[in-house]
């Protein structure tokens, strides 16, 4: 496996952990947020969140291993679709974004996920 390869791989993990890292996060301050206004906590918020932000993150992920380990494709479009779903989500919700303080953790997951999209666009399928 060539480095390029490493790379992707690298950066999909990363973008897993940090996506692990900031979903945890932002589910945490919605239950504080609950709990404040002692309200039960709402399933269906988080419900969402998970299949907007996670889901994305999910195929991420698969998609950049996909692409660089086992060589599919199939692969690399799961992972640019992935991330340009992330990037739309990131500039259509960037007010709400900015007023949560949130900013900083998507916009890095946003870019490790282009770094990933990018580095699967610079490896070569080998013949």
């Amino acid at each position: 496996m060539d480095w390029k390869r490493k790379l992707e791989i690298t950066f999909g993990l990363l973008t897993g952990v940090l996506g692990v890292i900031v979903l945890s996060g932002i589910l945490y301050e919605e239950h504080l947020i609950s709990v404040r206004l002692q309200e039960p906590t709402p399933i269906g918020d988080m419900l969402v969140l998970v299949a907007f932000y996670g889901m994305p993150i999910l195929l991420v992920v698969v998609g950049g291993y996909t692409h660089a380990k086992k060589r599919q494709s199939l692969g690399r479009v799961l992972l640019i679709a992935a991330t340009l779903f992330l990037v739309v989500m990131f500039f259509l919700s960037l007010v709400v974004l900015v007023w949560s303080g949130w900013v900083w953790p998507i916009a890095s997951l946003t870019l490790l996920a282009i770094l990933t999209s990018i580095t699967s666009l610079l490896v070569r399928r080998e013949q």
